[in-house]
């Protein structure tokens, strides 16, 4: 179980959720200039701004809390990662996308290497502590394999940073797919060993079954390297399927899993529900890669079920309980013994999590249709500023909640 006394400092986690919440606002006016080709700039650029700016920001966010609370590994320097870490990831992601922008201008190209490059050298420090963790718990070997994988994706974009850069005569077109399947492993290992947490402890789940806790995360792991070495090794033949066989057994066990909450009511649930019933699309869709190949609706269809479908919606959810119970222990640990302090409900009312879910629920008819004529895509945009309408407008009120009543504490 979680010992939320090891929780690094209120203001670490929350600053990357912060700009997670803000980076929805190019990420929205990217997708009015896109033509869907992959792998266009276009496209590209939208990509990285949802993986990078959006999701890579909520998850680091999660992923320094869940390192110090599960597995143990202390925060020994919260400045550096509220400050440096953070700082280095919006300059580095915005160098990126502002090269992409300017078609692959190798000035902003060059710097964003630099810029990843010492962030890869922050993941490394930081999985040194993790592994060295005596945390044995499903949800620690994820993490150790989430953060592993992010530190392999991190030096595959080098590699491409290197040749699109500095002119390196490395093979762009064999390091692009390892570097997509890297991220998607990234992704889909963190929220394992997330959801080994949080769908017991919030949701009121079963546990998930003790073989998946042990062997899922190295399941899912084993299916990318085979698939990653099939692609070195007969790129034209549809080594995706490796990848589709533990995502789709993961879709499957969540979704039983949620059937059996014992909380029907709970307003968390919805969202993992369009979560992971985005994945079983995803599930469902990585097959076609066999008969299509690479045909650009499908490429954007996996895309945004992957991002923009499913981490995208399980981290909106994540931050409307996340941030709320963080306001609460941090002002609980302030407290005097017997203060009582305001309830979970009182930063962020159930009334306002349900309208962010159906802001997301719109998302996805409007994604469609993005996927299907991606010159469309300012239906979506809309939809993504009104999201972060609701996000700011939500946590502003929390924090001033979270605010009031710290100054009513006893001094």
């Amino acid at each position: 179980m979680p010992s939320f006394d090891r929780a690094p400092p209120l203001s670490l986690p929350v600053r990357y959720f912060l700009a997670a919440a803000f980076w929805l606002l190019p990420l929205a006016a990217s997708l009015l200039r896109t033509d869907g080709d992959y792998p266009s700039l276009s496209l590209l650029l939208p990509l990285h701004l949802l993986a990078l700016g959006v999701l890579g920001n909520a998850m680091l966010g999660a992923l320094l809390q869940m390192v110090a609370v599960v597995s143990g590994v202390p925060c020994l320097r919260p400045t550096w990662w509220r400050l440096g870490v953070w700082s280095l990831w919006q300059l580095a992601t915005a160098s990126l996308c502002w090269g992409f922008y300017q078609g692959l201008a190798p000035p902003w190209l060059q710097l964003a290497s630099v810029l990843f490059a010492l962030l890869a050298a922050a993941m490394a420090g930081l999985l040194y502590g993790l592994w060295r963790s005596p945390a044995a718990d499903g949800s620690s070997r994820g993490l150790r394999l989430a953060l592993g994988l992010l530190l392999v994706t991190l030096l595959l974009g080098l590699s491409m940073l290197a040749v699109l850069g500095w002119g390196r005569p490395w093979p762009l077109l064999s390091l692009l797919p390892l570097h997509r399947l890297a991220a998607q492993g990234w992704v889909l290992l963190l929220v394992m060993a997330v959801a080994q947490v949080i769908a017991p402890m919030f949701l009121l789940t079963p546990a998930y079954p003790a073989w998946w806790q042990r062997h899922g995360a190295t399941l899912w792991l084993l299916a990318l390297l085979a698939g990653a070495a099939g692609l070195q090794w007969q790129p034209q033949w549809p080594w995706w399927w490796l990848a589709w066989l533990p995502l789709a057994l993961f879709a499957v066990l969540s979704l039983r899993l949620l059937r059996a909450s014992r909380r029907p009511q709970e307003w968390l649930l919805p969202y993992w529900w369009l979560a992971f019933a985005l994945l079983a699309v995803l599930a469902a869709l990585l097959p076609l890669l066999m008969w299509q190949g690479a045909a650009p609706w499908l490429a954007r269809a996996l895309a945004w079920c992957l991002l923009g479908g499913f981490a995208l919606t399980l981290v909106v959810g994540m931050l409307y309980r996340i941030v709320p119970f963080l306001l609460w222990l941090h002002l609980k640990n302030a407290a005097p013994p017997r203060h009582r302090v305001p309830a979970l409900h009182a930063f962020v009312p159930e009334t306002a999590a349900r309208h962010s879910w159906r802001a997301l629920l719109l998302l996805q008819p409007l994604a469609a249709l993005w996927v299907w004529q991606p010159q469309l895509g300012w239906p979506l945009a809309l939809a993504l500023l009104g999201l972060l309408a609701l996000l700011l407008r939500h946590f502003v009120a929390a924090a001033r909640q979270y605010h009031t009543a710290r100054r009513a504490l006893p001094t």
